[in-house]
């Protein structure tokens, strides 16, 4: 008998599995609106112009290709925290913001879980719905995962007033994740004043936020998007950030990250500092160092940082163009109101409100991928596809 003999297989990702079955679909008109990768009216993922250039200079000025400190980059990290909190907060808050690299977002998150579960602790709220790997990412740190409702799927609408209720409830020193922008799956964000009436209740109940940053710049732009981040730092949140550059750097592979904290005094930072930089030690050893040195190249040449910026930009309006056509196309089919909410949505994703049965069939049928709760990633769909991907919907919603 082999030791493994009690080993259960774990089902598959509900996201890559999808790919997976994508890939093997001989349907040759099949479309993909899975996996969270931004890709060109050619539906292809390129890398951005800014990264070549910048990967040029780095080709240059690289001496080695020795270890990186614990912590990683320092350079790249303060660079990050400049686009996260801006250059005058990391200024003033020298001393009780501190930085590391990661790998990527998700290894942002993995440790700040895992350090918050072993000091402060084990219990985190999340949206209802999230990112599936939310779950396993912090059920990994041996957390107890609880969560907050967020969005009503029948009416498209947030759920504040319920969500403000239930975080009212929550044991003090609870840890809250949010989402800083271009909600996964949902794309629906809390506006402005809502932002200000949970921090105002967070602060009052004591719980302790959890910013997951994946998507800066691609809701209303580079600033805009870290604008609750900037608030709740502002209104002095003791808070952890998780930042990733996969998808407005499109360093995907690379798996580039930071994750930033902000605690009440120099002291408790120097504490904090070590069990995180401890907490990546005997994870991953060091962080990876090509993503982090172009990203901080870019961030350090003007003339570099402008083309990013409007690299950014361009892949912003072509999503916010693809969500206007579907929204277009749709209302032809159902009217003005059936799919009125997608207008009021932003970022790389949104959720139809389509039941699960008609998903399958729209799998099933027509070769076109989306995850059981309909939420479609825009940038997938173009001019060619979009016809096809309308005409499903019509023929599956019979």
């Amino acid at each position: 008998m082999s030791i493994f003999e009690n080993v259960v297989a774990v089902p598959p990702d509900p996201i890559f599995g999808l790919e997976a079955r994508f890939k093997k679909d001989k349907n040759p008109n099949k479309v993909d609106l899975t996996v969270g990768i931004y890709r060109g009216e050619d539906l292809k993922t390129q890398v951005l112009r800014s990264v070549k250039e910048g990967e040029k200079i780095l080709f240059n000025v690289e001496k080695d290709k020795a270890y990186l400190p614990m912590g990683g980059d320092e350079q790249f990290v303060l660079e990050s925290q400049k686009l996260l909190f801006g250059e005058q907060f990391c200024k003033d808050a020298r001393g009780t913001l501190f930085g590391i690299q990661s790998v990527g977002g998700t290894g942002a998150l993995k440790l700040a879980g895992g350090v918050l579960a072993q000091e402060v602790t084990k219990v985190i709220y999340v949206s209802d719905p999230t990112w599936p790997n939310h779950i396993g990412i912090f059920e990994g740190c041996g957390m107890e995962i609880k969560k907050y409702p967020y969005y009503d799927g029948e009416n498209h609408r947030l759920t504040f007033e319920r969500m403000l209720d239930t975080l009212s409830k929550a044991p003090e020193k609870s840890l809250v994740l949010l989402h800083a922008c271009c909600h996964n799956p949902t794309g629906c964000d809390p506006s402005q004043a809502e932002w200000k009436e949970l921090s105002m209740l967070m602060q009052k109940k004591k719980l302790i936020p959890i910013f997951d940053c994946a998507y800066q710049g691609f809701g209303k732009g580079l600033e805009e998007d870290v604008w609750a981040i900037r608030y709740f730092a502002s209104q002095g949140h003791e808070m952890f950030v998780a930042a990733s550059c996969s998808k407005n750097f499109g360093l995907y592979g690379e798996r580039t990250g930071s994750l930033s904290v902000i605690s009440k005094n120099e002291q408790l930072t120097r504490n904090l500092s070590t069990v995180i930089k401890y907490f990546g030690r005997v994870n991953y050893s060091t962080p990876p160092r090509h993503g982090s040195g172009i990203v901080t190249v870019i961030l350090q040449d003007l003339g570099l940082t402008e083309m990013w910026k409007g690299e950014v930009e361009h892949m912003r309006l072509r999503i916010e163009q693809k969500r206007n056509e579907l929204y277009n196309a749709l209302t032809k089919q159902f009217g003005k109101d059936r799919f009125s909410f997608l207008k009021r949505r932003q970022g790389l994703f949104s959720m139809l409100g389509i039941p699960s049965k008609q998903v399958d069939r729209m799998i099933d049928e027509f070769g076109i991928y989306l995850t059981r709760g309909s939420r479609v990633n825009l940038s997938g769909l173009s001019e060619k596809n979009l016809p096809y991907v309308i005409e499903a919907i019509v023929k599956t919603m019979e």
